[in-house]
């Protein structure tokens, strides 16, 4: 019986020192304390805003050169408009005063030219304006001092390119003249065939209707 006492005393004894190194063991294991948890999600927070800052500097210095770019070609824009308007508005005060500003084309010719004349034919600054065949009773008024108004109409004050082509005893002749049309004012221009040959003279007036 005593001997059965110090065998179990003796097996409690070995097992003792075993169990401590296992429990030393156990505790030498690294355990996450709150306060290593707590700065491990502040140090991922941080990394998180960080990341964030760094895209939404990347997005905001892209849109700042974008809104530049935009505020300068508005300002283009901004001085073509202006451009323009200035443009339209110089264009409608001339469509205004064009009423005021005609041209007065006519035809004459002497007592001996007249009988001779048979066709004219009349341009303004490249447009064929009219075309006229004479004939015997529109003769006899060029004649006794008459003038045939090829043209009569309202025109811009700037100078205008008249051509007359007429044909003279079966000949063709042609004179050319650039005339400047005077702001309110009525120009005319005067073509005759005097001793068979084309001449021109202008003047200008004031008077709305002088005829």
């Amino acid at each position: 019986m005593r001997r059965q006492a110090l065998v179990a005393l003796t097996t409690l004894l070995v097992a003792l020192p075993a169990a401590g190194a296992q429990d030393t063991t156990t505790a030498r294991r690294p355990a996450g304390t709150p306060l290593e948890q707590l700065v491990t999600e502040e140090s991922a927070r941080r990394a998180n805003i960080a990341r964030v800052l760094l895209l939404t500097n990347t997005q905001v210095a892209n849109q700042q050169e974008a809104l530049k770019q935009l505020s300068d070609q508005l300002y283009v824009d901004e001085q073509l408009v202006g451009a323009t308007r200035l443009q339209l508005v110089t264009a409608a005060q001339a469509l205004n005063k064009q009423p005021s500003t005609a041209l007065v084309v006519l035809l004459a010719a002497d007592s001996t030219s007249a009988s001779a004349l048979t066709n004219v034919a009349l341009s303004i600054d490249g447009a064929n304006t009219n075309a006229r065949t004479y004939t015997d009773t529109t003769r006899a008024g060029l004649r006794v001092g008459a003038a045939d108004e090829l043209f009569r109409g309202a025109v811009l004050p700037t100078p205008h390119a008249i051509v007359l082509t007429a044909v003279v005893n079966g000949q063709p002749q042609q004179l050319a003249t650039r005339v400047k049309a005077l702001g309110d004012a009525t120009t005319y221009v005067q073509f005759a065939v005097q001793d068979g040959k084309l001449v021109q003279t202008f003047w200008a007036s004031r008077i709305t209707n002088p005829f």
